[in-house]
């Protein structure tokens, strides 16, 4: 079997093509290595051999998947401070780069499944104490517009054009090779980073709000069964997530609790959080600090049951378990 993987040397993406090469599959594997890193793939030679540096922009991508049976769909700009930074470069990358693989793959008979890489983040106006595939979507933040967008054209191309696809809604992935370096990092891998190099992380919320956050190879295993489900999916939604939230001072603590050292952060202001992006607030019209603070303080638990009632699978990595898989990663990267 052959599938191309876009995004391909990004956290997730690097972590499915070393995954997917064990199984034995034929890769394609894409990336403009904007986001993406060689060392993701480095410890498989193999994979780097196979990396084509391009863009999901150009049109001339698609004389790559010419014969390929599934694509996974990563490749996009995630950092929600960044898309609202470069809004027409996020809906160029995020949702038209959607529109122009579907209708490129349209004329690609050996094509099985497309399988989309949208995200929680949709659900950001949600007030649900548990989030699940069905409710209402009005989201207000540029990220997540792309991906609801972006969702609106997999459906289009399910529905009128008889196409086989998947949308799945990411929400917080955590494990190894994660971008702990970037100017916004995950929120894991930056705590990891700061204690490791003992500094006193920042917290922006140290409130009761939670959540949802699933390990690297429990999203990887939802992917393996939406792969080769038998069922045709007409744009299915599913949630990959644990079902279970976290507060930011609970996962403190476990970071804490691994290096063997009591807890010790600085409480930020939840208006600074995005402060290290000076454009969204230095022009003649900014972005509303009641925004920000909205998006700090943040509740979203995502409901599994929809993904767990089909695979039969449920997680196998809590939080703690996973912490300390990433955190010896990244100390032995120092």
């Amino acid at each position: 079997m052959k599938a191309m993987i876009t995004g391909a040397a990004g956290f997730l993406g690097s972590e499915l093509a070393k995954y997917l090469e064990g199984k034995g599959f034929d890769l394609v594997l894409l990336d403009n290595m904007e986001y993406g890193y060689e060392d993701n793939l480095s410890d498989y030679p193999d994979l780097l051999k196979r990396l084509i540096v391009d863009d999901v922009r150009n049109p001339d991508i698609l004389t790559y998947m010419t014969d390929v049976d599934v694509v996974f769909h990563f490749a996009g700009i995630s950092s929600l401070p960044e898309c609202e930074t470069s809004p027409q470069k996020a809906f160029e990358v995020n949702t038209a780069s959607v529109a122009g693989l579907l209708s490129g793959l349209r004329n690609m008979p050996r094509l099985k499944r497309f399988i989309f890489a949208s995200t929680s983040a949709v659900y950001e106006n949600n007030t649900e104490e548990v989030m699940s595939e069905d409710l209402p979507l009005a989201p207000d933040l540029v990220y997540a517009t792309t991906k609801l967008c972006a969702e609106h054209i997999c459906r289009l191309y399910a529905l009128n054009y008889d196409m086989d696809i998947v949308i799945c809604r990411f929400f917080n992935v955590f494990g190894p090779h994660q971008d702990y370096k970037r100017l916004h990092p995950p929120f894991t891998s930056y705590l990891i980073r700061e204690i490791s190099n003992g500094r006193r992380p920042v917290v922006f919320n140290t409130s009761d709000v939670r959540r949802d956050y699933i390990y690297t190879e429990d999203l990887i295993a939802y992917l393996d069964y939406l792969m080769s489900a038998p069922e045709k999916m007409r744009a299915d939604i599913f949630n990959l997530c644990s079902g279970h939230g976290h507060s930011a001072l609970e996962i403190v603590k476990a970071v804490y609790k691994i290096f063997g050292r009591e807890p010790s952060y600085d409480e930020g202001k939840p208006v600074d959080f995005w402060n290290k992006y000076p454009s969204l607030f230095d022009r003649a019209k900014n972005l509303s600090e009641n925004r920000v603070k909205k998006e700090v303080y943040k509740n979203c638990i995502g409901s599994n049951r929809k993904i767990v009632g089909l695979s039969r699978q449920n997680c196998r990595y809590d939080l703690e378990t996973g912490l300390k898989i990433i955190t010896d990663y990244q100390s032995a990267q120092r």
